[in-house]
C-alpha cells in the first residue's frame, strides 16, 4: 500500500496520551506499533506508481504547516472497531486534498480517501475487537481537553511496515501553536 499523510514533527503529548488510553481496549496498542508520527492519511493508493505518487505531492510547495485543533472523539464502525480524533473543519485542508488528489486520479485511491468520501481524521485506535467496542464507544462520549497539533510535514510513504519514501517539509506559519 502506498499513501500520502500529513504529519506533526512535535511531541504531540496530548496525542499519545489518548493513544495510550485508548489502547487499553485493544489486545496490542496499534498505533505504537506503527513506529510513526501522528499523521493524517490523505491518500491511501493499493497500487500507483511511487513516481506518480511523489509527484502528485508536489501540489504542498509552497504550502505553510497546518495548525488543526480537536475536540472529539469518533468512531468508524468497523471490525475491527477505529477510534479517532476529529479536526475542527480547515478549508484549506480540504481544499489541497482535492488538489491532490486532482493530480493522483483519485480512481486509483481507496474509494474512503476520494475528494467528498474522505473524513479527516487522527487515529488514535485501529483494532478494538468486538468485546470492548461498547467500553470503547463509552471513552469516545467522554469529553476531553481540546488540543492543537502543528502538521508540518507531508510524507510519502509505503506499508507495512510504515517506510518513508520521500519527506517534505511545510514552510512554517507566522503563528506557533503552543499546544504541541
Amino acid at each position: 500500500m502506498l499513501g500520502i499523510t500529513l504529519r506533526t514533527r512535535n511531541a504531540a503529548n496530548p496525542f499519545w496520551e489518548l493513544v495510550d488510553k485508548a489502547s487499553a481496549f485493544e489486545t496490542a496498542p496499534s498505533i505504537r506499533a506503527l513506529g510513526y508520527f501522528p499523521h493524517i492519511t490523505l491518500a491511501r493508493c493499493p497500487a500507483i506508481e511511487t513516481s506518480r505518487l511523489i509527484a502528485a505531492a508536489e501540489v504542498f510547495e509552497g504550502e505553510t504547516a497546518f495548525a488543526l485543533t480537536f475536540e472529539q472523539i469518533e468512531a468508524f464502525d468497523t471490525e475491527p472497531l477505529v477510534l479517532w480524533l476529529k479536526p475542527r473543519r480547515d478549508q484549506r485542508l480540504i481544499d489541497v486534498h482535492e488538489k491532490l488528489h486532482a493530480m493522483l486520479d483519485p480512481a486509483l485511491c481507496d474509494p474512503h480517501y476520494r475528494p467528498r468520501n474522505w473524513t479527516p481524521h487522527l487515529t488514535i485506535a485501529m483494532a478494538i475487537e468486538g468485546t470492548l467496542r461498547e467500553a470503547a464507544l463509552g471513552f469516545a462520549a467522554r469529553p476531553f481537553e481540546p488540543f492543537s497539533l502543528t502538521f508540518d510535514a507531508v510524507d510519502c510513504v509505503s506499508w507495512p511496515p510504515v517506510s518513508i519514501l520521500q519527506a517534505r517539509t511545510l514552510t512554517e506559519s507566522r503563528l506557533r501553536n503552543r499546544a504541541d
